[in-house]
Parts: C-alpha cells; sequence; structure tokens
C-alpha cells in the first residue's frame, strides 16, 4: 500500500529551528501539540517507507496523541497497521480519517484493502465502490474491485471493472492481464489473446500472461503461437508443473506424442500428486501403443483421485489392449457411472456383459 504523503517535510521543520543551541534545546522540550504531531508524522512516514513499521506504529501513536483531529496521521497508521496484519486496527484507523475528512477516496481505498485482507469481501467491493464514487478516475480501485468480483465467478462484472481500471490507466498492465482471464471465462478467446498481449507489451516480464495466452490460443486454434509461447515460458520458468502439462496437451494435439509424454514426465517430476498429469501421461502412452506405462499411470492417477473419469477411460482402453477384457469393461462402466457416457459406448462396441452403467443426474 502506498502511504499518503501530508504535511511539512521533515527537513522543513528541522530547518526551523532557532539558531541559539541553548533556546533550541528548552524549545525542544516544549514543543506546542502542532508542531509534536508533525515532526512524530514526518518521523512516521521515514520509518514506514524503510518498513520498520513497529517505528512507524510508534511515531503516529505520537502524532495522534498530540493532535487528536490529525486525519492524515490515522489514515498512514492505519497503513502501518494494514502492513503489520492488524487488520480491525487498520478499519478503525481508517473509519476515524473518514470522520474527520468525510468522502477521502483515498481513505475508503485504504478500508476495502483492510476489509479485503481480513477477507471481508462484501464490505471491500462497498469501499472500492466508495472510492470510486469519489474520484472514477482512481484505476487501482477499478482493478481492486475488479480481482473481487472475478474471485466470486462474477466474470462480467469484473470484465467491466477492468475496462474502466485500463481507461482510467492505459498503462495498467495487471488490469489488462485480468481483463483478459475475464474473457477467457466469458469464452471470449480472440479478446483475451489481444489483453494477453497488450499486458506483455507494457511488462514483457509478466511471466503469467505468456502461460494463459498460449490457453487462449489454443482455443482459437492457434496451436504453433500456443507452444512458442510455452516454449518462452518454460525457457525462464522451470518449476512450474501445470505449465509442462500444459504444453504436453498442446504438443498432444499437435500430435507430437513423445514431446507430450517428456512433458507430463517433467510435470510429474515436480509434482508427483498432479493426477492429470498422470492421466495425460497415460493417454500419449496409449498412442505410442505403450499399453503397459498406460496402463500404470492411469492407475497412479486413480490412486491419486478415485473418482476421475477419464482414468478410468483411459486404463480401460489399456487393459483392453493387454488382453484384460473384464477389468477394460469394469473400467469403462466406471467411467460412465462418474459421468462419461462413452464408456458405455466402449463396453458395448468391446461386447461387455452386463447393462450400461446410469450417469449421474446432472446437477
Amino acid at each position: 500500500m502506498n502511504i499518503l504523503v501530508w504535511g511539512l517535510c521533515a527537513a522543513a521543520l528541522l530547518g526551523a529551528a532557532p539558531a541559539r543551541a541553548q533556546v533550541d534545546s528548552v524549545r525542544a522540550r516544549t514543543l506546542p501539540g502542532r508542531q509534536v504531531a508533525e515532526k512524530a508524522y514526518n518521523a512516521g512516514l521515514a520509518s514506514f517507507t524503510a518498513q520498520n513499521y513497529p517505528a512507524a506504529l510508534a511515531s503516529f501513536n505520537q502524532a495522534v496523541a498530540a493532535k487528536p483531529d490529525f486525519a492524515p496521521a490515522y489514515a498512514n497508521r492505519a497503513a502501518t497497521r494494514l502492513a503489520l496484519k492488524n487488520y480491525p486496527a487498520a478499519v478503525a484507523d481508517y473509519d476515524q480519517a473518514l470522520k474527520l475528512e468525510p468522502g477521502a477516496y483515498a481513505h475508503y481505498f485504504g478500508r476495502a484493502q483492510a476489509h479485503e485482507a481480513a477477507g471481508q469481501g462484501p464490505e471491500a467491493v462497498a469501499d472500492y465502490g466508495a472510492a470510486l464514487k469519489a474520484n472514477p478516475g482512481y484505476a487501482p480501485a477499478w482493478y481492486n474491485r475488479g480481482v473481487l468480483r472475478f474471485e466470486q465467478s462474477e466474470y462480467q462484472a469484473a470484465r467491466d471493472d477492468f475496462d474502466a481500471a485500463v481507461k482510467a490507466d492505459p498503462s495498467y498492465a495487471y488490469a489488462y492481464h485480468d481483463r483478459a482471464s475475464a474473457n477467457l471465462q466469458l469464452a471470449n478467446w480472440a479478446a483475451a489473446v489481444q489483453d494477453y498481449s497488450k499486458a506483455l507489451a507494457l511488462q514483457p516480464t509478466l511471466l503469467p500472461a505468456l502461460l494463459n495466452r498460449a490457453a487462449a490460443e489454443r482455443r482459437t486454434n492457434q496451436l504453433p503461437e500456443a507452444l512458442r509461447d510455452y516454449d518462452a515460458y518454460l525457457a525462464q520458468k522451470t518449476d512450474n508443473a501445470l505449465a509442462f502439462s500444459n504444453r504436453g496437451n498442446a504438443r498432444f494435439e499437435n500430435k507430437d506424442y513423445a514431446g507430450a509424454v517428456a512433458d507430463f514426465d517433467r510435470a510429474v517430476a515436480l509434482d508427483a500428486k498432479y493426477a492429470y498429469a498422470w492421466n495425460n501421461r497415460a493417454a500419449a502412452e496409449l498412442k505410442l501403443e505403450q499399453y503397459d506405462k498406460a496402463n500404470a499411470d492411469a492407475t497412479e492417477a486413480l490412486r491419486l483421485n478415485p473418482k476421475y473419469a477419464e482414468a478410468y477411460l483411459n486404463r480401460g482402453h489399456a487393459r483392453e489392449m493387454l488382453r484384460q477384457a473384464d477389468e477394460a469393461c469394469q473400467d469403462w462402466r466406471q467411467a460412465a457411472a462418474l459421468g462419461l457416457p462413452q464408456g458405455n459406448d466402449y463396453a458395448a462396441a468391446a461386447g461387455c456383459a452386463g447393462d450400461a452403467a446410469e450417469a449421474p443426474a446432472a446437477k
């Protein structure tokens, strides 16, 4: 959080001291309340900037004790308490700042951040709204409210907020990025690609935009572009199992099954509990006719997630090719029971005995 700057600078206050040391020594002990408050306030600003939050808190305490109507001191003490994760106290200080300076958008914004940090989403949304009513051109409030709405799956409302954020600040890379993510959720794939590209143009080091743009490019059948983005991301960050798994999926779609297996290898090496990667490696191994490996990988995916319908489907295919007909039938029926009706189709085509499994009712 940016701390508010207010009042005289520390250098100006110190420079105002009388020339005679003897007189200055006396006056330093008898400063009027306002000057004590401003000196303490400026000391608090300096400590906050240095990230010495306990010292900043002590200085702001002194400032409000000396001058109880010092609104910026309450606001900056609130910011300090927010940094110290004392959220109720931060909210209380913002309350006091707003009593002294009604309608100040910065105080509403700060209180919204405190509510958000405390997990009080509705209160935070309301305060971001109040900040925007006071200052409609304040991009961070549009952005932060958009993030909260996105987290509540209110994707259209989130996109509207991100729209307003980039209109208020056309250089706001994160707002373009998150508007792209809202567009992804709204199936506006081409718009998502454009926004991720804009975010990267503004901030080339924003690596998640590469990963997310690749996902959008796959949706728009831009597979070569997606693979380039995955390559660019993984050239810079090699510890992300999801990225390897996603590139593996893109390679699978590109019929590069050996390359897909290599990526899923990396994914499970990074995260041995990643059931999705185990199952997808099984799918690629099926394409390579490595049926024993596919059977083993699908089994591991099911050990990690016993309700993984796709893994039952893939293991059924592997077991069919391994001439384990009864086991294959059981797996396909289980896939259908878990919501994949094509499991029944495979079972019927293979002449499996028994009735088709009943898929779960839609919720």
